[in-house]
């Protein structure tokens, strides 16, 4: 298989049950075979998302989500123009060549011919569903849109022109609808339309509502002045009412107040002062006792704690002594334990020197030279030999990788120049003229016969024109009639006056006036009709005149355009080697012959560029195998030379020269460490025999002090320093509380005195505050305080009355008394106020519906006089009137593009439908093993198939459901092959199409199959055992896919096919 588009390994990194996945697919025939659930129809969908783009949410198919990650995957596929490979992951979609450059997304469009996604779901990748359904294939849309845009080649747009145009002209203009701009404009038309009609009536209007708005206006103010009223007098007794409350607590509060003394300069809260003070009287003298007994307290119990202090001088020097043991403790204490590390350390360097296999002691040990100049020196000798062994080993792996890619280049050299040999000498070039001259030959037969039918449109239209002939205006109406009337009129005027006099004669005169007048307006009316009507015949036989010189113009540019396009023809057909009158059976088997003769050509120009290249490879494997011999030679000779350096190192530093370098580096460090150890040990030996002299000098301190004071009775220091510190502590809590309790003693003999001046301080106050209040007793000054509080109570009471009446009514409490009288009493005064409120929202109702009616009326009779709306609206109609046609003109246009372009389609599938239809035949032929000889389309606008059998036509309805599968996969496989013929080979998937098949022909249908895919890539997918036995046959290469929930690599199963690349699937 060459050419066209070829898939060739696919990854699926996140898509339904599969990650990480990896399959690899062979030109030819394959075969996916695995049980229900193994991911058939997924890896189907995963292609196509692939080629195509994931399905979006919201659609109905399955989206085939991962459980963990996004969708994602990538396709390795063979093109006309080089390998690619597109990576998707959700909506991102790159498209790389083979070196891994980023080109444009366009180019995987090209890739596949530009078919859109429905056609190629509908004609290149299908299952059952879609086998056994005829209509999407057959409907004006979609897939019809996408095959005629294929055929055409350089109407790649036309389905996306279609709907534009369709789209367009719905958004202008819809039968029924009522947004499109071209249904809101006419209903604008029509509403203003109807607003014309309604200003008809408005003078006898404007003259009712002026004698309204008048009537308003006096009726307004008579409500406002009945309303003021009614607002001040509800507002006055309203304030009357609300004081009513007041005015008689107000009363009863008089007569108490007369009854009770003038206590007014009783003193304040005098009851509650006197009890504060008596109260604080007895606290200060509870809280002097208990001072006293406190002291007496601290005074005991500074005795014995004076008495058992030592002296000053004894504490420091114990103090001092405790001081020094204390810091030097954990050292003293760690001691014997540092001694014995520090024996077993030495120990174990002894025995680390000893395993290291030099001939040296400790002493030794100290005196080799093991210092960074000589460890650099070594490891730079390690480093260098090292690095000069993997050189070594490098040049020997490249000097075979350079030989194997030497070998396989000359094979390949040979694979490409058997092929050339094998292959036709042509041009790639004159076969793309011939075919650019053969597209361009249809294209202008379909011109021809285009100008033909507007030539036969053009000659009807003429001769329908000269065929319209209008009569002539008849001659204009004569005067005479006219003066004759008035001639009797004035010979009937001076009769009349002659016989009958003066009066009679004016009144005749008159009369005259009256039939003349009428004579001779008609008379001017006729002439003045009779002329327009010969104006408007004159400018009818003008535009007559111009539309035929118009229609002939246009006939005359047809002919001479139908000379040059039959020039062109000719040009074209002898550029393209065919006859120009040749039928399109035959243009379509020469396009057939030229794609393929281009496919040879374009083969040959690749196996040359392609030899070249390998070749230029092969040049470029012999120079790296002479390098990479070169390098071995020269890494061979360094390593020995830094091996001799090696030796003379070791042995001038007391080593075995026999060591290798790792072993050499590692045995120099190992000593180092041992001999740094050993350093750090006598450092720490020295530092341990220092402190133990000062710990000796500490503890006979110690011991000297504390047998001064009497405390050194036996026992260890430790638990002599444990009687000092407790001493010491006990000495220092005495002392602190000694100071407490002098501190304890000042502060509560200031308290006492403190106390004592308060206490006379107040009695003082009680004196004075009985004294204030005219009592000579506690009982005295309660009782007048009681009488005080009353007084004062009133007073207020009084105070807030008269102040709440003023502030209500305005008035004081005896002039308010005396208007509630004036008014009949509280009962007269509330029925009077009640009444008021009734009518005061009333009239405010009125008011406000008048106001509203007044302003609506006058605002009415303004826009009346002021009103332009008759002119605004004529000028709004005229202007839509203008968009209407605007528009209308628009949506004509977009509607006859629309018509031209099916009309044009139709008339391609007419003349392309022999070939399809012809392939078909011979498929549904070979299908069915003869028993229908024939597939036809019936003429007219049915788009139906139907087949010829042995006696008579059937209906696919007619056959049965196996039958009916077979004849539209029959055209199906037609449409692949003339697409292929004509545009490029593209992969064919089917997914278990053959499960409504007997055997035989399912054998048929594989057999089909295994021709088409020497030019198409087939992958089929399958669960069923007889029908891999069957692919088997065909030689298919069959890739088993494992159950549902396994975890294992895909397995080929192929006729002598060789294992591919290791890939892991993770089923969920």
């Amino acid at each position: 298989m060459t050419g066209g588009l070829r898939v060739e390994l696919l990854r699926v990194q996140g898509f339904g049950h599969f990650s990480d996945y990896e399959l690899e697919l062979r030109p030819g025939l394959n075969l996916l075979y695995g049980p229900n659930e193994a991911g058939k129809s997924t890896l189907l969908a995963f292609l196509q998302g692939m080629l195509f783009g994931f399905d979006k949410k919201g659609r109905a198919e399955p989206r085939y989500e991962p459980e963990v990650g996004a969708r994602a995957g990538e396709l390795c596929v063979s093109a006309a123009t080089g390998p690619l490979v597109v990576k998707r992951i959700k909506k991102t979609v790159k498209v790389l060549d083979a070196r891994g450059h980023e080109l444009s997304a366009s180019r995987l469009d090209e890739a596949l011919a530009h078919v859109s996604r429905e056609l190629f779901c509908e004609v290149f990748a299908f299952g059952l569903d879609e086998l056994s359904s005829f209509e999407r294939l057959s409907q004006e849309d979609g897939v019809s849109r996408a095959l005629f845009a294929a055929g055409l080649r350089g109407a790649r747009r036309l389905p996306e022109v279609e709907k534009h145009l369709e789209k367009r002209a719905g958004d202008l203009f819809k039968k029924t609808g009522k947004n499109p701009e071209l249904n809101q404009v006419l209903q604008q038309l029509e509403e203003v339309r109807q607003r014309l009609g309604e200003l008809k009536d408005r003078p006898a209007r404007y003259f009712q509502e002026r004698e309204r708005l008048l009537s308003l206006g006096r009726e307004r103010e008579e409500t406002q002045r009945l309303l003021e009223t009614c607002t001040r007098e509800l507002r006055r007794l309203s304030r009357l009412e609300e004081a009513l409350g007041d005015l008689s607590t107000l009363a009863r509060l008089d007569e108490e107040w007369a009854w009770l003394p003038d206590l007014s300069s009783f003193p304040s809260e005098g009851v509650p002062r006197l009890e504060a003070l008596l109260q604080r009287g007895k606290e200060l003298r509870a809280e002097h006792s208990r001072i006293e007994e406190l002291l007496g307290s601290v005074e005991e119990e500074r005795g014995p704690l004076s008495s058992a202090m030592l002296a000053r001088e004894r504490e420091e020097a114990l103090r001092s002594a405790w001081g020094a043991f204390t810091a030097r403790a954990e050292l003293l204490r760690a001691l014997p334990g540092r001694r014995s590390a520090l024996d077993a350390r030495r120990q174990d360097v002894e025995r680390a020197v000893e395993g290291l296999g030099l001939e040296v002691d400790l002493s030794g040990l100290l005196a080799l030279e093991l210092g960074a100049a000589a460890r650099g020196t070594l490891e730079s000798l390690a480093e260098r030999l090292s690095k000069a062994e993997g050189e070594r080993r490098e040049a020997e792996v490249a000097l075979v990788r350079a030989r194997g890619e030497r070998e396989r280049i000359v094979s390949a050299l040979a694979r490409l120049q058997a092929e050339r040999a094998r292959l036709p000498d042509v041009s790639a070039a004159e076969i793309r003229q011939r075919q650019v001259a053969l597209g361009r030959m249809k294209l202008l037969r379909m011109e021809r016969e285009q100008v033909a039918a507007q030539r036969t449109e053009l000659q009807q239209r003429l001769q329908s024109l000269r065929a319209v002939s209008e009569p002539e205006p008849g001659p204009a109406p004569s005067p005479l009639g006219t003066w004759l009337g008035a001639g009797l009129a004035v010979m009937l005027v001076l009769g009349v006056g002659v016989s009958s006099g003066a009066a009679a004669g004016a009144l005749a005169t008159l009369g005259a006036l009256l039939l003349a007048v009428p004579l001779v307006l008609g008379h001017q009316g006729a002439v003045r009709t009779h002329h327009r009507m010969a104006e408007a015949h004159a400018a009818r036989q003008r535009q007559h005149a111009q539309e035929l010189a118009r229609v002939q113009s246009a006939l005359d540019s047809l002919m001479g355009r139908r000379v040059a396009v039959e020039r062109e023809l000719a040009l074209a057909a002898s550029e393209a080697g065919v006859a120009a009158d040749d039928p399109v059976a035959g243009l379509a088997l020469v396009e057939a012959t030229l794609a393929d003769a281009l496919r040879q050509a374009e083969r040959v120009e690749y196996l040359g560029r392609e030899r070249e290249g390998r070749q230029a490879e092969a040049d470029a494997a012999g120079r790296e195998v002479q390098a990479a011999e070169l390098a071995g030679r020269r890494a061979e000779m360094q390593v020995r030379t830094l091996r001799g350096e090696l030796s003379l190192v070791l042995d001038a530093r007391g080593f075995p020269s026999n060591l290798s370098a790792q072993r050499a580096l590692e045995l120099w460090r190992d000593a180092a460490e041992q001999r740094r150890r050993l350093v750090e040990l006598n450092v720490e030996e020295r530092a341990l025999a220092a402190d133990e002299s000062g710990c000796e000098v500490v503890v006979a301190r110690l011991y000297e002090e504390a047998r001064v004071v009497g405390l050194a009775e036996g026992g260890t220091v430790e638990a002599l320093a444990s009687r000092v510190a407790s001493a010491l502590e006990e000495q220092k809590a005495r002392e602190a509380r000694l100071r407490e309790l002098r501190a304890r003693a000042e502060d509560l003999s200031g308290e006492r005195a403190r106390l004592l001046r308060l206490w006379e301080a107040e009695a003082r106050a009680v004196e004075a505050l009985l004294a204030q209040g005219g009592a000579d007793s506690e009982e005295s000054f309660r009782q007048r305080a009681r009488r005080a509080e009353r007084f004062e109570e009133l007073t207020g009471q009084r105070r807030e009355l008269r102040s709440r009446v003023e502030a209500a009514t305005g008035l004081t409490a005896e002039v308010a008394r005396a208007a509630i009288e004036a008014q009949g009493g509280e009962e007269r005064l509330r029925e009077r106020v009640g009444q008021l409120r009734i009518q005061e929202p009333a009239h405010a109702r009125r008011l406000e519906q008048l106001h509203t009616d007044y302003g609506a009326a006058r605002s009415q009779l303004e826009r009346w006089e002021g009103d332009e709306e008759l002119a605004r609206l004529r000028t709004q109609e005229e202007r839509l009137r203008a968009r209407a046609a605007e528009l209308a003109t628009r949506y004509a246009k977009d509607r006859l593009a629309l018509a031209l372009l099916v009309r044009a389609r139709r008339r391609f599938e007419q003349e392309q439908q022999p070939r399809v239809i012809q392939l078909a035949s011979e498929h549904f032929t070979a299908l069915t093993e003869g028993r229908y000889r024939r597939v036809f389309v019936p003429a007219g606008g049915s788009r139906e198939l139907r087949v010829t059998g042995a006696r008579r036509d059937w209906s696919p309805e007619e056959l049965s459901r196996g039958t009916r599968e077979q004849l539209y996969l029959a055209f199906r496989l037609a449409v692949i092959q003339d697409f292929g013929e004509t545009r490029g080979a593209l992969p064919l998937m089917v997914d278990d199409i053959l499960v409504n098949f007997d055997p035989r022909r399912a054998r048929g249908t594989l057999e089909l199959l295994a021709r088409l895919s020497t030019h198409h890539q087939v992958i089929a997918f399958t669960c069923h055992p007889w029908l891999r036995e069957l692919f088997e046959d065909q030689g298919a290469r069959v890739v088993e896919l494992p159950a549902s929930g396994e975890a294992t690599p895909a397995r080929w199963d192929s006729p002598g096919g060789v294992a591919p690349l290791a890939r892991r699937v993770v089923n969920r």
